[in-house]
């Protein structure tokens, strides 16, 4: 009972002391350790460690079971010193990884001599952790062909991959949008797609961690993963680095995209610089980093390739202060900037634009700020604090809010664009996507002969995420929805019935569609009032080491969800408790096997997408009118009888506003999305969470090496969702017509998303000179929750919405999901050859390899009956006000089809050249893709049209005659006769399709 108490009493003071302090951020990480003599526990050793990346030194004593622990380290190489009378001292070399715990067990021998003895290094923390982790070194970094960008980086980990929309990193099978990503402990994640903002200076970063499963309750807000990067520091000696990256557009092959421009002949530099050093030694220190690039590009229009000069501008510079109050209280604080211009960009992610007038500038300044104070009150009790915030701003759309001017026009079939751009620019207020986060932590060590050792820590996290976000859609808040024609012979056609190399000439036009064309109307009904969701957590989390042979880590995190929209009405209030537990094995006790075993649920926050869904204000409200008026511009007209585009922007709403205009409802009023009316909450939404199972083997060699496995098995839950049936009820607008209200809420009802993977690292130094590393991952991705896509972050997957329409097989259908990649691996091999007079040369090789996405042939009906573009034997309508005018149907499995594998063989060569008064030039070379392999990758760049009887140009095979409707219900369609594959089905759209060609970059420098 006594050990019991003496291990929940620290426990129940962490909590109660760190409830009212600010905490600490992911920027340290810890040393642990047990000393023994004779393989029995030793007490009272005295372990002292210094680091030149620690201000003096840290001393412990080793407690009834032999424990020490150091916590809150900056990361670095460590030497430990162990000292006790009559034992032989022993010197260890140590390195400490962010947010990862390292190991330095030694055992004492008694001896008369007082001299210090050096034994093995620790081996590496990936090895040893129950955590799933990989660890990058800038050193490492620098010397691989690869970017030296956070996204880069955490490619090379095993599990990660960049599948999602947009290219965009997903973790362990979890959508991209739901890993954190931290900056010296500050969350970088853009608050909407969630991917990391580029607020670091690649000179700058001292390491990179990546956990991939297994991850201890001090992490929460995610289903995905952990990345944690942290910048350098100053230190008691003075040393920086200059460099110039030096790239050229036509140092890059092209594509095999028939349709490609050829690249600009044009260097483009980015320019780089760090200083750091100390202002007191041992007790202040100072460091500072710029970054300059000016890039050029040419670019091309999607279909038409009309190519067009692209620049951007991005300017970023870091600030920190290190510095020692006294020799137990700590304070770090950091400031680093950016700011981002270019000229000639498509607003929108994916928006696919087809002339240049679509063109628009982009201006996004971003920043952030971090303050860390850490006080070790004993030796054995830490206690930490930060407080982060991170500021993003931006605009990017159409630059003119005029009606004919401002008018986005889109393709019904292929969805292109062109005339305007989507979304609003400069006249219209600037989106903010902010964040800050108060972080409170404590350490508490305990080691008695009877319970081990514990390494407690309790903590309390309050994060929030702010948008003031007026998200207008286009410059007019309309938009068209018709056919945009191109020249063939003379003649106006479809684009989207012919190929590109069938055009006479890149001119576009617009015409009208009367069998499927809309206006769509976008506005926002009153500007933003800022909404911010926060997420306000406990945590207490034990690593246990008991014995030489067991180790657990026991852990629990609460989450306290609440947020207001950005109405300032309050949407969320839901809470949830997130177990992690885990148990690793050592047989012989000598830390050479290690067997591991975790479970752990992992709870998101609720995002900002669906929790701010019924806003009236900032979100936009969304109507759609059937376009049944005049048919102007149709397909088959000489070019020279087509009307202006602005002609018939504007003949367009003549009709429009004859027929009453946006106050026009039903029939022509066809569908709406309007905040607070088509949709509202009965409940709190809940964070969506995951479960996982892990299972691990390492086996380590010494310092040499390591290699390590791990199953990971993952499974999602609580799905945001939409219930929309007749018994959910109706709704009147301000105008007074009355629409089918839905329920936002959470479901698991048919919806699915499951991750099983086996994932292996290895590093081994071969040979003193020769170091050899790499991972692979073996992983399949099934269900039918895709839960983003291109043109959207989080969505809703509902099948419940209208289940009168939409509960067919087809429309939902289980499956491998878009990021499923089953094979990747990363193997790269590092060699040094050192010489008297030359420096050092150091080869390098990246053998990269992936296997092929998938996508799948979906098209979308009209199941009413009565309709022109329904089956006779259609779908009654049972009451709705506005039942669906088109539903989705797979006319294929789910991921049947797939592009390339892809493979990529990186050369590099450095050249670090002899000192020169304390400066080293150097020259690092990479050559991509040494083999131009051409594979087609990316899925988001291939046409995936499926033509049916919504689009007129959708023909029976051998036949003049339409498509027919069909009742997914009761017929299965036939290819031919019901739909067909668009004339470019399963074809690249552009040269972003096809992996990166062969390229050539180097950079010059010097550090010092």
């Amino acid at each position: 009972m006594k050990p019991f108490c003496r291990i929940l009493l620290p426990v129940v003071v962490l909590l109660l002391v760190t409830s009212s302090l600010l905490a600490q951020g992911t920027i340290t990480g810890n040393i642990v350790g047990t000393v023994t003599s004779d393989g029995k526990p030793l007490p009272g050793v005295a372990v002292t460690i210094a680091s030149p990346g620690l201000q003096g030194s840290r001393s412990a004593v080793s407690g009834e079971a032999g424990g020490y622990t150091f916590p809150a380290l900056p990361p670095g190489d460590y030497t430990a010193v162990f000292e006790l009378s009559g034992m032989q001292s022993v010197r260890k070399q140590v390195t400490v990884n962010v947010a990862t715990t390292s190991r330095a067990d030694v055992d004492l021998r008694v001896s008369s001599v007082s001299e210090a003895i050096t034994v093995a290094a620790a081996v590496s923390p990936t090895a040893e952790s129950s955590q799933v982790t990989t660890n990058f070194k800038i050193e490492t970094v620098d010397e691989l062909p690869v970017t030296r960008t956070i996204n880069s980086i955490t490619l090379l980990s095993p599990g990660v991959t960049d599948a999602g929309p947009n290219n965009q990193i997903t973790i362990s099978g979890a959508h991209s949008f739901d890993s954190v990503f931290l900056v010296d402990g500050v969350v970088v994640n853009e608050n909407l797609r969630g991917q990391p903002n580029p607020l670091y200076i690649e000179d700058a970063i001292q390491e990179t961690t990546v956990l991939t499963g297994g991850v201890s309750a001090e992490y929460g807000r995610f289903t995905g993963g952990v990345v944690s990067t942290i910048t350098k520091s100053g230190g008691n000696e003075f040393s920086g680095s200059v460099r110039d990256n030096i790239t050229n557009p036509s140092w890059t092959d092209e594509t095999d995209f028939a349709g490609q421009v050829p690249n600009l002949d044009d260097v483009n530099h980015q320019y780089e610089a760090t200083f750091g050093g100390r202002i007191v030694r041992d007790r202040l220190w100072f460091f500072a980093a710029g970054r300059y690039e000016k890039l050029n590009q040419t670019r091309q229009t999607v279909f038409t390739n009309i190519p067009y000069d692209y620049s951007d501008k991005d300017r970023r510079y870091e600030a920190k202060l290190t510095a020692q109050l006294s020799p137990n209280h700590n304070v770090i604080g950091s400031y680093i900037d950016e700011h981002d211009k270019s000229v000639n960009t498509v607003a929108g992610s994916t928006s696919r634009v087809m002339d240049l007038r679509s063109l628009v500038p982009f201006d996004r300044p971003r920043s952030l700020l971090s303050l860390n104070y850490n006080a070790v009150l004993r030796q054995n009790l830490l206690l930490e604090g930060q407080f982060s915030r991170m500021r993003d701003r931006f605009t990017n759309g159409a630059e003119n809010r005029d009606l004919l001017e401002g008018t986005l026009l889109l393709d019904t079939t292929s969805g292109n664009r062109m005339w305007s751009s989507t979304f609003c620019g400069s006249p219209c207020p600037a989106k903010q996507r902010n964040n800050k986060e108060y972080l409170g932590k404590g350490s508490y060590f305990l080691s008695t002969s009877a319970a081990g050792n514990h390494s407690l820590v309790g903590g309390y996290d309050e994060f929030h995420q702010v948008r003031n976000e007026n998200n207008f859609q286009s410059g007019s808040d309309f938009r068209i929805h018709g056919i945009i024609l191109c020249n063939k012979g003379g003649i106006a056609v479809p684009c989207s019935s012919v190929k590109s190399s069938d055009l006479t000439s890149t001119d576009i036009y617009f015409g009208t569609d009367t069998s499927s064309g809309e206006i769509e109307y976008d506005p926002v009904p009153a500007l933003s009032k800022t909404s911010d969701f926060a997420v306000r957590s406990l945590f207490v989390n034990d690593k246990w080491d008991l014995g030489s042979h067991w180790g657990f880590n026991v852990g629990v995190r609460y989450d306290k969800a609440s947020g207001k929209d950005q109405a300032g009405r309050k949407t969320v209030d839901d809470s949830a408790f997130s177990p992690r537990l885990a148990a690793k094995f050592d047989p012989k006790g000598d830390g050479r096997h290690r067997f591991s075993i975790s479970y752990g649920r992992y709870v998101s926050k609720v995002d900002q997408g669906p929790a701010d869904n019924t806003a009236t204000a900032g979100r936009y409200a969304s109507y759609y009118w059937d376009y049944k008026g005049p048919e102007f511009n149709a397909a088959g007209t000489p070019i020279g009888q087509l009307l202006s585009t602005q002609e018939v922007i504007k003949r367009v709403f003549d009709w429009f506003n004859s027929v009453g205009g946006t106050k026009a409802g039903p029939p022509l009023l066809t569908d709406a999305f309007i905040p607070g009316t088509t949709s509202r909450f009965d409940h709190s939404l809940q964070a969506p969470y995951m479960d996982e199972w892990t299972g691990g083997y390492s086996l380590t060699f010494g310092s040499r090496g390591f290699v390590r496995a791990d199953y990971i098995h993952r499974k999602w839950a609580a799905f945001y969702s939409i219930r929309r049936t007749i018994q959910t009820g109706k709704a009147v607008d301000p105008n007074g017509s009355s629409f089918d209200q839905g329920v936002i809420e959470n479901s698991d009802d048919g919806l699915s998303r499951r991750y099983n993977a086996l994932q292996f690292q290895t590093q081994y130094q071969l040979l003193k000179a020769l170091t050899a590393g790499g991972n692979y991952t073996y992983s399949r991705l099934r269900g039918n929750v895709e839960g983003e896509s291109a043109s959207g972050a989080t969505g809703f997957t509902s099948r419940v919405n209208y289940p009168e329409y939409t509960g067919f097989a087809q429309f939902l259908p289980d499956g491998y999901l878009g990021p499923d990649m089953r094979h990747r691996a990363n193997v790269w091999v590092q060699y040094d050859i050192p010489t008297s007079r030359l420096g050092r040369f150091n080869v390098s090789l990246l053998q990269r390899y992936h296997s092929a996405l998938s996508y799948s042939a979906s098209g979308t009906i009209d199941v009413r009956k009565g309709v022109s573009n329904g089956p006779a034997n259609g779908v009654v309508n049972p009451g709705y006000e506005t039942p669906p005018t088109n539903v989705a149907y797979f006319f294929s499995d789910r991921g049947a089809f797939r592009v390339d594998p892809i493979s990529s063989t990186d050369f590099g060569l450095n050249w670090y050249l002899p000192s020169l008064r304390g400066m080293r030039p150097f020259i690092e070379m990479d050559l991509l893709n040494t083999f131009n392999e051409q594979g087609v990758e990316d899925p988001d760049f291939i046409d995936k049209t499926v033509l049916t009887r919504r689009q007129a140009t959708c023909l029976q095979t051998g036949s003049t005659s339409r498509c027919l409707a069909f009742n997914p219900f009761t017929d299965t369609p036939k290819q031919g006769v019901n739909w067909q594959y668009g004339p470019n089905f399963g074809k690249a759209t552009a040269k972003e399709a096809y992996q990166t060609p062969r390229t050539y970059r180097f950079s010059i420098g010097l550090k010092f």
